[in-house]
């Protein structure tokens, strides 16, 4: 597939107008419910029901509902699409069924039909009807699919095998009944491989349309025990948009799309929680369809933060480089206003800076703009990278604040103006920290601690700590992470909160000396960092560890501190 049909424009085309959904819930449960199996480990309690529905609706009050909703939004008074959507729409009897449908159906003016259905809840005399509303109606059988993978069915409890879908689907299309396949991508031990093996399965099969998303993990469902057992590792929006560009090009020219995302209540997703909104994912996705899939470089999209400001999301630590509440913003936010750095000029200081993390230059900028305003004293800044990529990649953001300074930078690692100069200093932070320099302030901006625990170690902060200006210097960094906060106070430093930003929690400041400018650590904090198990700080004795050596070694720790009675969180 080189061009993506979404169902909609493939329904509009045909009838000539847009048909609304109207969604209904027929009540008719689930044989995975009844048989005692508990349900699909994903699957929600209400079974995917409608938000503007509620369990045990007449079909007529939920006919209404949904034509207010779509009069609503859209203006519209129909014609409509009938969706039944909620848990297994074909398991019933015929005769029941037939009331059920017929009952639906007569509340309103319907080009078109879509029923969602197990591939196990589908009887020669269900195909039979079925084949009869095919008559009357544009009649599409959206079955779940999920994946071709048989252990993973089994792992998902499904209650059958990818041999009953090809079954399925092959016999409702001998009755030229339209089918559509529902496939979740991110299901737990799913690799890339087996997305694209179940894209080429269903690609074999005749089906018209497909539904994708991505896996949610619900409050109350068995993947939300997966997740906690680690058993599973949810899709942020950039991994999923490549699963699905590479999953979408296995299947064939014409196959409709009918979606590309879930969603569900905000209130009952545990994970993923993306920051994306729905317009915001699709945009995103069909530029990297446009592109062809994957980029060459693994910092393709520059996300528009909340104050106009550009940042990159970095693939393997999984995260954005700047806060999406505002890239520019959080640099005064969580490190120029904690360290006082414009007052601290304003007198005539020379202060000099250590920047840990370059990243897209947003400190390095905010501190260039704050020596132009203050307008004397001097500053002196080092920053650290340890990928020379990043540095292209801070080029290309879109309106980046100072692009000159990040090209001098490419070029010759220095930059300077008036009272201010920055040297790069391109490597692995543990080992490239300037002999015999002590700083004013130090901005501990790596990525968050449990994917980048390098830069927060006991060790580290030790090594920090022997930079810092015992008199004068001040640590400031958005984390506030309690391994962090253990670190720093085994350490002997004074910590305190800087304010928030982009989150309920703020940032961290820490220094030698009594600081009256910034609120200190709350006693709970303290005592969760000091007194439980949450607070036991990352350890890399030879400064050398990789991530996933620093992990298992902190895990190891915990589960010892927990053995001697050590509890997981401190409560009074």
């Amino acid at each position: 597939m080189n061009r993506i049909l979404f169902f909609t424009d493939f329904l509009t085309e045909k009838f000539g107008t847009v048909l609304h959904r109207i969604p209904f819930d027929l009540g008719l449960s689930c044989p995975n419910r009844v048989n005692g199996a508990g349900g699909c480990a994903f699957c929600a309690a209400d079974g995917a029901l409608a938000r503007h529905l509620s369990s045990g609706m007449e079909l007529a009050k939920q006919a209404e509902a949904g034509r207010n909703y779509v009069r609503e939004r859209y203006g519209s008074d129909g014609p409509y699409l009938a969706y039944f959507q909620a848990f297994t729409n074909t398991f019933a009897e015929v005769s029941v069924l037939r009331r059920l449908y017929s009952e639906a159906l007569a509340t309103g003016d319907y080009k078109a039909v879509v029923i969602a259905t197990r591939p196990d809840c589908l009887s020669d005399e269900c195909i039979d009807y079925l084949a009869e509303l095919s008559q009357q109606y544009e009649l599409w059988v959206e079955l779940g699919v999920q994946t071709a993978v048989d252990r993973t069915l089994e792992l998902i409890r499904r209650g059958h095998d990818f041999a009953c879908v090809r079954d399925a689907v092959t016999r409702l299309h001998a009755r030229k009944i339209h089918c559509a396949a529902h496939v979740i991508l991110g299901l737990p031990g799913e690799t890339r491989e087996d997305h694209l093996y179940t894209a080429r399965q269903i690609a074999a099969l005749p089906f018209e349309a497909v539904k994708l998303h991505h896996l949610l993990i619900l409050k109350g469902t068995a993947m939300a025990s997966m997740l906690h057992e680690k058993k599973v590792t949810p899709l942020n929006e950039y991994e999923y948009a490549e699963e699905l560009c590479c999953f979408l090009r296995q299947l064939p020219e014409g196959m409709a799309v009918m979606r590309i995302s879930a969603d569900a209540p905000q209130e009952e997703i545990i994970a993923p929680r993306w920051w994306m909104k729905k317009g915001q994912f699709r945009e995103m996705f069909l530029e990297l369809f446009k592109k062809g899939g994957e980029g060459d470089s693994p910092f393709e999209f520059a996300s528009k933060t909340e104050d106009g400001s550009y940042t990159f999301y970095h693939p393997v630590y999984r995260q954005h480089f700047h806060s999406t509440a505002g890239a520019r913003s959080e640099s005064f936010v969580k490190y120029i206003d904690p360290c006082r750095i414009r007052e601290r000029l304003e007198n005539g200081e020379e202060l000099t800076v250590l920047d840990v993390g370059f990243g897209m230059g947003f400190n390095v900028s905010a501190l260039f703009r704050t020596a132009q305003a203050a307008g004397c004293g001097r500053l002196k800044v080092i920053s650290l990278e340890f990928d020379p990529a990043v540095l292209k990649a801070a080029s290309m953001l879109p309106e980046h604040p100072d692009p000159e300074i990040v090209q001098a930078l490419r070029r010759s690692q220095q930059y300077s103006s008036g009272n201010f100069s920055v040297e790069l200093l391109y490597g692995d932070a543990r080992q490239i920290l300037p002999a015999d320099t002590l700083f004013d302030a130090v901005f501990l901006d790596g990525f968050s601690p449990d994917s980048n625990p390098e830069l927060w170690t006991f060790e580290f902060i030790g090594e920090l700590k022997k930079h810092l200006n015992p008199e004068t210097g001040m640590l400031a960094t958005y984390s506030s992470a309690y391994p962090l906060y253990g670190a720093l106070l085994s350490h002997g430093f004074k910590v305190y909160t800087s304010e928030p930003f982009g989150r309920k929690r703020g940032g961290t400041l820490a220094a030698l000396q009594e600081q009256d400018h910034v609120t200190p650590l709350p006693e709970k904090d303290f005592l969760i960092a000091t007194h439980s198990t949450a607070g036991t700080p990352y350890s890399d004795p030879d400064l050398k560890g990789t991530r996933k050596e620093i992990l298992k070694r902190h895990s190891e720790t915990v589960s010892e501190r927990r053995k001697q009675g050590v509890p997981k969180w401190y409560r009074q």
